[in-house]
């Protein structure tokens, strides 16, 4: 009877969703100011996130097409979601995802890792606000309720009345505030975990570390991670500035991912060595809190760490870390994207995994990973929205007890796109679009000619060596 019920009540908010004039449809917000189309291809569903161990997994195959299908990763979450095509470019014609897919997720997506009893609010600027009387009339609780200056939006978190089945409460929710997105607050993993040993990949992606203080004047990198260890011994001469995005009762997240990102783009891995960006500034979102024993992120914190970025004038974001479509996050995405270059693990699902987001947005340049003999790192996701690989396999950095270790996903890639993309940017006068094409442009193409589902347009190579 319940999934009787569950199918009746999909038939119906089906029929709701297909009418793009009901103010109530799924995602339904446009934005006055749109930006400019995209040029390639992008896709949409959850990811399947779990990293190796070993060091030196990539695939055996000559273009790694035969790789593994992503389940011995060791901290996987798969996320349901239906498959699309879309242009990767900046836009935003549509905050909204594909409102019959949203709906078969809602309903249906019970391994849809989220918040319990919370649904979030996001209302672009110009938009009417949500009837909060009304909202608590119906019994929902605003928990936070906040202003997205860099974003120009504002931000709820409410609670759902008690008993009060999830799908229902959005429907509600969406009813109730017509102008705003309306979404789960979907949870977010790293993609990578600790691993073997090599130091090559800053020599593969052509950037030079003799220029000691090349990345000194320009704008700060923004790393939303777990929070970083900033008295380690490797950081003692980066400038990192960090702040904590975590609710006040949650239990911070292990600072080993962070850390250990962190370390390769300001620090000094082992004594001598030079970061990939050197003596930038890095902004440190702390976003990772331990939820069942998993580190996770949560979208309201996503969201606050990329107004953060934005509003510290970080013009390019690196977010390793992977989970299912939102469309709050997509919103702040789309946001950030016109001021800065976003950059995202493109998960660790293996050859069948579902999409990895933040980094399937058209928005998102898409970093996969490749070990030291350029095979593709073989539980990396793949598809249509990877759009360049980096070296992520067996790539020592420090970690969060003080030493050093090496780590391995793909989440591992995307420092080595950042420091090449600060330096595209350089060369482009800093236009994130001019970058974006640079990079890909520029890229050493790997696997099958052209680009490809495994490595994108092939493996990063740096244009440069200055970040200003």
């Amino acid at each position: 009877m319940k999934r009787l019920f569950l199918l009746l009540l999909a038939a119906a908010l089906l029929a709701l969703a297909s009418d793009p004039t009901d103010p109530r449809r799924l995602g339904a917000v446009a934005v006055a100011d749109e930006g400019d189309g995209g040029d390639g291809d992008g896709g949409d569903g959850g990811d399947s996130d779990g990293g190796d161990s070993d060091g030196d997994d990539g695939d055996d195959g000559d273009d790694g097409d035969d790789g593994d299908d992503g389940d011995d990763g060791d901290d996987g979450t798969s996320a349901s979601g239906q498959g699309s095509s879309s242009g990767r470019g900046r836009g935003d014609t549509d905050v909204g995802d594909d409102p019959v897919s949203e709906l078969i997720d809602l309903i249906f997506g019970a391994d849809r890792p989220v918040v319990p009893s919370e649904i979030l609010v996001l209302t672009p600027s110009g938009q009417t606000l949500p009837d909060l009387a009304a909202l608590q009339a119906a019994g929902f609780a605003v928990l936070e309720d906040t202003a997205l200056a860099g974003l120009q939006a504002s931000f709820l978190r409410l609670s759902t009345p008690p008993g009060a089945a999830l799908a229902e409460a959005a429907q509600t929710v969406r009813a109730l505030s017509p102008g705003s997105l309306v979404d789960l607050n979907d949870l977010y993993e790293g993609a990578g975990s600790g691993c073997g040993d090599a130091c090559w990949g800053a020599t593969l992606v052509a950037i030079d570390g003799a220029s000691g203080r090349s990345c000194r004047r320009g704008a700060p990198i923004a790393l939303i991670d777990t929070g970083v260890r900033r008295d380690h011994p490797s950081l003692r001469r980066a400038r990192i500035e960090a702040k904590s995005f975590l609710r006040p009762r949650a239990t911070a997240a292990p600072m080993d991912h962070g850390t250990a990102i962190a370390a390769m783009l300001v620090g000094e891995v082992v004594p001598g060595s030079a970061p990939l960006a050197p003596e930038a500034r890095l902004l440190a979102a702390e976003v990772m809190h331990l939820s069942r024993d998993r580190q996770r992120a949560d979208v309201f914190a996503l969201v606050e760490a990329l107004d953060w970025a934005l509003e510290a004038r970080a013009r390019v974001i690196a977010l390793s870390l992977a989970g299912h479509r939102n469309a709050a996050l997509h919103f702040a995405v789309q946001r950030a994207s016109r001021r800065a270059n976003l950059l995202a693990a493109a998960g660790n699902g293996g050859a069948r995994g579902k999409p990895a987001y933040p980094a399937a947005y058209p928005e998102v340049m898409a970093v996969a990973a490749v070990d030291a003999r350029l095979r593709a790192y073989r539980s990396g996701t793949r598809g249509s929205y990877v759009e360049v690989a980096a070296p992520g396999v067996g790539i020592p950095s420090a970690s969060a007890n003080g030493g050093t270790g090496t780590f391995t996903g793909t989440s591992f890639a995307v420092p080595f796109a950042v420091a090449a993309m600060l330096r595209a940017r350089a060369r482009t006068g800093g236009d994130p679009d001019a970058a974006r094409k640079l990079l890909s442009g520029t890229a050493r193409d790997l696997g099958a000619p052209g680009r490809d589902d495994i490595y994108g347009f092939g493996l990063i190579q740096s244009p440069g060596k200055d970040c200003v």
